[in-house]
């Protein structure tokens, strides 16, 4: 969307009745206070505003409403301030009019010409729905709407709850990346049966949060990597490796990404704990209380180390040295794998380098 369309769109959005007024707006050292008049009440919202030391012109400023993967640090190292607010402590229909009347004091405040911003669920729902407020939007679990530049991503276990992901797309709309990160989860184990997936999506986000910096400025993104049509197949049609400790996927129609032989999905961004695995990883866990709430999770389930450790449980997955050899091969391997991701821009330098470190610990 051209530049001058989406500031009349925010001007527009900025002079409609607003249901949110800001009355107070204070900043001490990192917090900041904000009391809100919502519809005849008042709210006080308690944020942090992380200042750069490295802010060079342009100064950009990231909100970020998201309350899981802290991308802080790679932000304040882009030389962007950081304001972190949980919008789930105001009235949902009128958090997006919040945005908008702290918006002008916030690029005050930094002297901000670019503003991104990213949220997860219902918190990336609020930001879409303001999106003409945006330069730059990085979604988790939430669908962009006709705005500015924006980057959505999701996991595993968005195939196995509801509502479903992003469906199948075409070629990619000039102002849309979507990113599914395969083997990953986004929900916490709350009544879960381990071991559970535990791989995070952080080093993906912090790539992707510096891609959506550099497109604002002009500089044209990686494609998506989001399955295709033919990368779907429905659930029940799956043939998951016989493992004692699988949990069973959830029942019902649906479609979900295809499964290699190990369990692992195939489509999609794969991080380099993906693309080398040392387990299964499902987007789908096992409850522990009955009669509790439904487990959210995936669960992690290793490789047998060695071809007799394997044929003791009778697990159908080749071991660790069955498929790496050794230790050294594992992680000059990795090492590859990571490098290709940096070079592809999907992956920073440093969460490379972690990954190589990690593999030097591989169960082998």
């Amino acid at each position: 969307m051209d530049r001058r369309f989406r500031l009349f769109c925010a001007v527009l959005l900025l002079s409609t009745p607003a249901h949110a007024e800001l009355l107070a707006f204070e900043e001490a050292v990192s917090d900041v206070h904000a009391t809100l008049k919502i519809e005849g009440k008042e709210y006080r919202l308690d944020a942090k505003m992380l200042r750069t030391k490295a802010a060079a012109p342009p100064g950009v400023l990231l909100i970020d409403a998201a309350q899981n993967e802290d991308l802080a640090a790679t932000a304040l190292g882009r030389g962007m301030n950081v304001f972190a607010l949980d919008l789930a402590k105001l009235p949902a229909p009128a958090r997006a009019q919040a945005l908008r009347d702290l918006l002008p004091r916030l690029r005050e405040t930094t002297r901000a010409k670019r503003v991104l911003a990213r949220g997860a669920g219902e918190t990336g729902a609020t930001l879409a729905e303001a999106g003409a407020l945006f330069d730059g939007l990085l979604l988790q679990d939430a669908r962009a709407a006709n705005g500015p530049r924006s980057i959505e991503t999701w996991g595993s276990d968005a195939y196995w709850r509801a509502p479903p992901p992003p469906a199948p797309a075409g070629p990619d709309d000039a102002n849309l990346r979507r990113f599914f990160i395969a083997g990953t989860t986004t929900i916490a184990g709350a009544n879960c049966l381990g071991p559970l997936n535990t791989r995070s999506q952080a080093p993906a986000l912090r790539a992707l949060l510096v891609v959506l910096d550099d497109w604002t400025k002009g500089v044209k993104p990686p494609a998506s990597r989001a399955p295709a049509v033919a990368d779907l197949v429905d659930a029940r049609k799956l043939v998951w490796p016989k493992i004692a400790a699988l949990p069973a996927p959830p029942s019902g129609e649906r479609l979900v990404p295809k499964i290699d032989a190990d369990g692992n999905e195939s489509a999609g961004l794969r991080l380099p704990d993906q693309a080398l695995p040392i387990a299964t990883f499902t987007g789908f866990g096992a409850q522990k209380d009955k009669a509790g709430a439904g487990c959210a999770a995936g669960v992690a389930l290793p490789f047998p180390s060695t071809k007799t450790d394997r044929e003791k449980t009778g697990d159908p997955r080749p071991s660790l040295v069955e498929r790496y050899g050794s230790r050294a091969y594992f992680v000059a391997t990795m090492r590859i794998v990571a490098d290709k991701l940096v070079k592809e821009r999907l992956l920073l330098k440093e969460d490379a380098d972690a990954y190589v470190a990690a593999a030097r610990t591989a169960p082998f």
